[in-house]
């Protein structure tokens, strides 16, 4: 299948009664070529019928941040109480926004659930959320309340110096109202949560997905978050945490390779299935429970800004789970993710597809 087919599919999930003229418009090609598109598609078996019936997907359910991300560069020598120039930009972000949006590009069908306010970020991100083919009706709209937003300040180099992330909104998405979305967990096939959830918000995901065997790929987000799940270790099938974060769940201090191998095996005995450890390097360390470990690092290819690529890694990893790839072909995948992530400037490379993914693999 390619990139064109699974746009269309991802246009048909959003709106199964749309028209084949309206297709065209948003890909900007030829009706007789979107119905030529949609022949293949009923040959391959992805469309069953008339009105656009699609044969069942496993899809992957994302909870966690939504927000607007404002990333700031300039020369800046911090502490600094001047106004420096330089450049603004505003995009769509949130770990699992992001991851969610990256494994939408890939062509999976995924559901985001998370909250945002009543106000014009609010809007804004789950438009342009479900215009990247992330099923958004799960999201919670609260009224009253300011969608979370991420401020970060890089310097020339493109390294985060600052950061200040307000996702305070995410406290009032309460087990009562993730209630409202039990039954999209139970038939998920495979579900994702960032630590940007409350203690409770995550006591009921890992209880929903273990009630229905649903693996949970966990994202850590930061040091400062990556302790509410210690409890939750034995019910992890995947853990993406940075070194650093790496040493908060450990207890100790990650400084050489024997500390890394200590500490992974330290998840491992406390259930945790798969680890993927993002270093500082770009590489990343994995290990699975049954012993087996290895270290990748990243193909060549363009580097412009590295923000997003940990996220583009995640979502490559669920991929080559929901297509049922071995751990070390969906890592290779997942590396290859990061790497186009980081050949743009924008938190979610347009150009991200399991084609462009592929070419970047070693040849077999």
């Amino acid at each position: 299948m390619n990139d064109r087919e699974k746009r269309i599919l991802n246009i048909l999930r959003r709106n199964p009664l749309i028209q084949q003229h309206e297709i065209a418009d948003i890909l900007q090609i030829s009706r007789s070529r979107v119905a030529a598109h949609i022949m293949d598609l009923m040959r391959k078996g992805a469309i069953k019928g008339k009105g656009y019936i699609l044969t069942e997907q496993e899809y992957c359910v994302a909870l966690g941040a939504i927000n607007m991300d404002i990333r700031g560069m300039a020369d800046i020598h911090y502490p600094q109480p001047a106004s420096n120039p330089g450049n603004i930009l505003c995009s769509p972000g949130g770990v699992a926004r992001n991851i969610a949006h990256n494994l939408a590009q890939l062509g999976r069908d995924v559901h985001l659930i998370s909250a945002v306010g009543s106000d014009f970020y609010g809007e804004t991100l789950l438009e342009q959320t479900r215009q990247a083919g992330v099923n958004v009706q799960s999201c919670i709209r609260l009224h009253g309340q300011n969608t979370a937003t991420y401020l970060s300040i890089a310097n020339p180099q493109e390294e985060t110096v600052l950061a200040i992330n307000d996702t305070h909104i995410l406290s009032s998405l309460t087990p009562q109202l993730l209630n409202q979305s039990r039954d999209l967990l139970a038939h998920a096939g495979v579900v994702l949560v960032d630590c940007n959830l409350t203690e409770q918000a995550l006591e009921w995901v890992f209880t929903q997905a273990q009630a229905h065997a649903a693996p949970v790929f966990v994202d850590t987000v930061s040091e400062f978050k990556a302790h509410k799940i210690r409890p939750w270790l034995s019910r992890i099938h995947t853990l993406k945490p940075t070194r650093q974060e790496l040493q908060i769940l450990w207890g100790q201090p990650v400084v050489s390779e024997e500390d890394r191998l200590a500490a992974v095996q330290w998840l491992h005995e406390r259930g945790t299935q798969r680890v993927v450890v993002c270093l500082d390097d770009d590489a990343v360390f994995c290990s699975d429970i049954s012993g087996e470990h290895f270290q990748l690092t990243p193909p060549d290819h363009t580097a412009v800004d590295s923000f997003g690529a940990d996220d583009a890694l995640m979502a490559g990893l669920l991929y080559g789970y929901l297509e049922g790839n071995d751990f070390a072909e969906s890592a290779r995948f997942a590396m290859a993710c990061a790497a186009i992530a980081r050949a743009s400037d924008s938190i979610n490379n347009p150009s991200l597809s399991v084609e462009n993914a592929q070419a970047l693999l070693p040849v077999a």
